[in-house]
């Protein structure tokens, strides 16, 4: 079941210390035969035992830990009776290391006075027992990243209670006359508890306190610093300890101010490195220098020492995201800052540093002074409305009003009934909203119980987008058509623009560009498809591709206008007139007719598209593109004037289209007609005239299908030339009708008809 967290390794302890016993040194003697040897006799309850052991730190009365003959011990020696020197021994002495309770080596470990002989060491040290890693994630790390909070969770799912005075913590009233707190800035510091505790010793901790430490991966240092550590674990609040007399200023009075560190301010840390500061850090100081990075590591200078006789107990909460950018800047990551810098509630400084001092008084022997709370905007619980439907409408599942209500109270809220009203403890401030609650109340209740219930809504399907579906299909379509697709940044140079003749178009500048080839946010796509075109002429000899995005045109406002465009691009082999230019057009004719635009109109015009200018394009090849009875253009080609093309190295010709693709959304029509295959033969005729160069070839053709009427199917052109400032065109001309075979006669009065039409109304020279 997944309730709560994932326990990621479960570590069993204590199972490689078999055969070995807590022993009693009854004697002492030199070896005969080795001055580096000594014969020790050990009582183990059952019988006395004599061992040969080089170790000088123990003597007569030493509680030690003996591992007898046939044991094997953690780093895999294996005991045996041996003689040494001529002096038979029948076990062993052990040190610390050898019993893989750490790695000190300096000599024997002698255990607590009250050790019994004779006992199972294993026993002694806590017994057979597991070590949990739990993953907590950082959504639950105010209070989850510690035993008391993984003990809340542990009662919520086992229906037990957790028997631990946690409310109970209340600081003492009493006032220290020794220490006095300055908080400068209250949003890095929300609140901060100082306690002087006086006449402590310093010594190791009792076996207890370092044996739940070394358990949970840390090292023993001190009692005082070891009480610190055991209460961070306990409770998830992290703490500090000054020496008073380090702390102390000139006035002889401790002095605590919780500033910004100056610029360039160094300070010699806890784990010997120096670090250099920033006024973005935090640190805790006295009225000369900086004694602490806050929320992360203590300094040196007011570390606890051996000599220390009384301390400044700190516990404090910092603002989380000064924490987090002080340890990246810094580069120093502690347990106190993983904590820290996931937030944690300020009401727990004032329970951890009540349970600190508990332990310290009863292991260091110290006495509180007195101590100062600098809490400005003390944090209360609140409260959240719940209502039930919506609980069972969330999670899909009928859960009772008072199931719900006994889960939230097992997870330490306060709940009314009545007013379907819960409280928030202030130790789970990710509780904040009614859907946080009804998420506890799904865990706890074990979201594998939920059965899946299919929706009774109805399901309609999503409404077509028309413009991307038209996008798709463009792109399928000139994919066909021989195209490839090509995609570049939306960004080019100033430089790029200058090429392109657009320097006296505005464009948006990035602030911070990747490089200074990307500094302008683009206006144009060609520009792009110009650099592309440059660079893979290296490689082929002809090409035809095109994009499909995004153009951004400043309007005075904070975003841009954005404008979605398609842009063609064809490059042949070889050109020596109008060939890539009248190659782009045809194809540009079959996508319109693919996608129902079936009578397309180019007309030369003088004016060239809002985001380009005129000099990008070939001042006589050039045309704006219409579809039939849509009076604002579609598009735009025509070939790439020829500086330009040789600004960007290319040495062929270059001839592009560009869409705008709402505007070619808007012509396509709507509806579509159902035209059947004609039963009757086509016949086909061509004609060819000459006209001069201001007659368009698509006059031409509309006069045709019009003169033509119903009896002209379609009309194309398949040759043209210039001579003598003449115009000669060739088209092809199908005949046919829908309800009967044509006979000669009506062809050919037909085409009569035609020819007169285009000799009077377009003054052109029909050849016979």
């Amino acid at each position: 079941m997944m309730h709560s967290f994932e326990v990621e390794s479960i570590e069993k302890t204590g199972q490689d210390l078999k055969g070995i016993v807590v022993g009693k040194i009854l004697e002492i003697k030199k070896h005969p035969n080795a001055d580096k040897l000594q014969l020790a006799r050990v009582d183990i309850a059952a019988k006395e035992v004599d061992i040969v052991c080089g170790a000088k730190n123990i003597k007569i009365g030493d509680k030690v830990p003996v591992a007898l003959v046939g044991a094997k011990l953690p780093n895999g020696i294996e005991i045996r009776e041996a003689e040494i020197r001529g002096s038979k021994s029948f076990g062993m002495l052990c040190a610390e290391d050898e019993l893989g309770l750490g790695a000190d080596h300096s000599g024997i470990l002698i255990l607590d006075k009250d050790a019994k002989v004779g006992m199972d060491f294993a026993k002694y040290c806590g017994g057979e027992d597991y070590a949990l890693e739990i993953k907590v994630l950082a959504d639950r790390s105010h209070d989850a990243l510690s035993h008391v909070g993984l003990a809340r969770e542990i009662v919520a799912l086992q229906n037990k209670t957790i028997d631990y005075d946690y409310d109970g913590l209340k600081l003492p009233t009493k006032n220290s006359k020794i220490l006095s707190v300055i908080i400068k800035d209250k949003k890095l510091c929300v609140r901060y508890i100082g306690a002087v505790i006086e006449n402590v010793q310093i010594n190791e901790s009792p076996k207890w306190l370092q044996d739940r430490l070394k358990a949970c991966g840390m090292r023993p240092i001190n009692n005082v610093v070891d009480a610190t550590n055991y209460v961070m674990l306990e409770l998830g609040q992290p703490l500090h300890a000054f020496d008073v007399e380090k702390v102390k200023s000139k006035n002889s009075k401790a002095n605590i101010i919780i500033r910004k560190a100056e610029n360039n301010e160094e300070i010699l840390l806890l784990d010997g490195s120096i670090k250099k500061l920033s006024d973005a850090d935090l640190v805790i100081a006295n009225k000369e220098k900086a004694l602490a990075i806050a929320g992360i590591m203590g300094g040196v200078d007011s570390g606890i020492s051996e000599n220390t006789k009384a301390i400044v107990l700190e516990s404090a909460n910092f603002n989380a995201l000064s924490i987090r950018k002080t340890r990246m800047a810094l580069g120093i990551k502690t347990d106190a800052s993983d904590r820290f810098e996931k937030n944690i509630d300020p009401n727990l400084a004032e329970k951890a540093m009540v349970r600190a001092i508990e332990i310290i008084e009863r292991i260091a022997g110290g006495k509180t002074q007195g101590s100062v709370d600098i809490y400005p905007k003390p944090v209360k619980p609140w409260r959240i409305k719940m209502e039930l439907d919506y609980v069972n409408k969330l999670l899909g599942e009928n859960i009772q009003k008072n199931t719900a209500v006994k889960i939230l109270k097992s997870l330490g809220l306060a709940v009314n009934g009545q007013k379907n009203e819960a409280t928030i403890p202030t130790f789970r401030i990710d509780l904040q909203t009614q859907e946080d609650l009804i998420e506890e109340i799904g865990r706890i209740y074990g979201y594998e119980k939920i059965k899946p219930v299919a929706p009774v809504e109805k399901i309609a399907a999503a409404k077509l987008n028309e413009e991307k579906a038209l996008d798709r299909k463009i792109k399928n379509i000139l994919t066909g058509l021989g195209f490839d697709e090509v995609y570049s940044y939306s960004f080019y140079s100033e430089k790029d623009a200058l090429r392109a003749g657009l320097e006296g178009i505005k464009h948006l500048e990035l602030e911070n560009p990747m490089s200074p080839e990307q500094e302008l946010l683009r206006v144009n796509i060609i520009p792009n498809l110009l650099k592309n075109i440059s660079e893979n002429l290296k490689h082929f000899s002809e090409m035809s591709i095109f994009e499909s995005g995004r153009v951004y045109c400043p309007n005075g406002r904070i975003l841009p206008e954005e404008k979605k465009k398609i842009v063609i691009a064809l490059v042949l082999e070889r050109d020596s007139g109008a060939e890539t230019f009248l190659a782009l057009k045809g194809l540009v004719d079959s996508l319109l007719q693919k996608i129902g635009i079936r009578e397309a109109q180019y007309k030369n015009s003088e004016t060239v598209p809002a985001d380009s200018a005129s000099g990008l394009w070939h001042p006589t090849r050039s045309s704006e593109i219409k579809a039939d009875g849509i009076a604002e253009k579609i598009g735009f080609m025509g070939e790439i004037n020829p500086l330009i093309l040789s600004l960007f190295k290319i040495g062929k010709r270059v001839a592009v289209a560009e869409f705008d693709l709402p505007q070619l959304l808007a012509a396509v029509p709507r509806e579509k007609f159902y035209t059947p295959l004609l039963k009757y033969p086509v016949v086909s005729r061509d004609i060819s005239m000459l006209a001069g160069r201001d007659v368009t070839v698509d006059e031409i053709l509309k006069l045709i299908k019009k003169t033509g009427g119903e009896l002209v199917l379609d009309a194309c052109l398949f040759d043209i030339f210039e001579k003598d400032g003449m115009k000669s065109l060739a088209f092809h001309i199908d005949c046919g009708s829908k309800d009967r075979t044509l006979e000669g006669g009506e062809i050919e009065l037909t085409l009569k008809k035609i020819i007169e039409k285009l000799e009077k109304g377009l003054a052109v020279k029909v050849r016979r």
